[in-house]
């Protein structure tokens, strides 16, 4: 039997940053989004607005920096990312959507693809 290999920093932390909450409303990391499988998650799909605008603006504030360039916007740094995702303006729903998309291709490698081994060894 193989001893689990050692998994990257960087790897860590996408896995545990939020993808959702529990019923109570506490975030949920991907690692155990995947993992527990618990009924007490909310599925992606049954996410409020406000509740997927919490979790980017989570996932934003737990990146060391964020710095975006945009057409319209020109550069955006992590503080004015965070404060449109909550504001939920336009460019704040653009970067939830573009977020959303991420954490499903997340959630889909975790469950079948490439990540799944990595999480099983957690």
């Amino acid at each position: 039997m193989s001893s689990p290999k050692a998994i990257p920093k960087a790897l860590q932390e996408t896995l545990s940053l939020p993808v959702s909450l529990t019923v109570d409303g506490e975030m949920v990391a991907l690692s155990d989004f995947v993992k527990h499988k618990r009924a007490s998650y909310l599925s992606l799909s049954s996410l409020t607005a406000n509740q997927r605008a919490r979790i980017v603006a989570e996932r934003l504030r737990r990146e060391p920096e964020v710095r975006l360039a945009t057409v319209n916007a020109g550069t955006i740094n992590k503080e004015r990312a965070i404060a449109e995702v909550e504001a939920q303006t336009p460019l704040g729903q653009f970067l939830i959507e573009a977020e959303q998309y991420v954490i499903q291709k997340l959630i889909e490698e975790a469950k079948n693809g490439r990540l799944k081994d990595i999480i099983e060894q957690l």
